[in-house]
């Protein structure tokens, strides 16, 4: 798993770029497909979307390394090594599941119960998913008004 950090890495740099060019574009006069306030709307949903894959690219990096901290095992590492946030945080885990979507830990105890711990950030998380609803706010009414097709007046015949 930590071999994916990189890829997760790389990814989000270039994504957030992307977006970033795709915001200032927008934003800046000429060759923008979109006029007058739908700009401003189109460069705010670019601007969120490059922070929502910045924040949920950390939160996932972070989880990753919970998991090869989890799979490095070594001397007093039965069921987690002594750095592992279940077994800081919690007494009494066995298991462990790492969510991806909701970018949280959650750690499996003796009884059964399942419990999360904070291993990624309650800020990162709530960043995340704040700028990922932003952003479709804001896209939702420029795809719609760009598809929108429209209609013409019916050309009066001359006589």
């Amino acid at each position: 798993m930590i071999f994916f950090v990189p890829v997760v890495f790389l990814a989000a740099v270039v994504l957030v770029g992307f977006f970033l060019l795709q915001s200032l574009g927008a934003a800046l006069p000429g060759g923008s497909r979109w006029a007058g306030r739908q700009r401003a709307v189109a460069a705010a949903a670019f601007a969120c979307a490059a922070a929502a894959t910045a924040s949920y690219a950390l939160g996932a990096i972070g989880l990753m390394s919970t998991v090869a901290v989890a799979q490095e095992g070594g001397a007093d590492s039965a069921p987690f090594p002594y750095d592992h946030p279940c077994r800081l945080r919690l007494e009494g885990a066995v298991d462990y599941e790492v969510r991806f979507t909701t970018l949280s830990t959650v750690c499996v105890m003796e009884d059964g119960e399942r419990r999360a711990v904070d291993d990624v950030p309650q800020g990162v998380r709530v960043t995340a998913a704040a700028s990922a609803a932003c952003a479709a706010a804001l896209a939702v009414p420029l795809l719609v008004s760009t598809r929108t097709p429209r209609v013409r007046p019916a050309a009066t015949e001359r006589r």
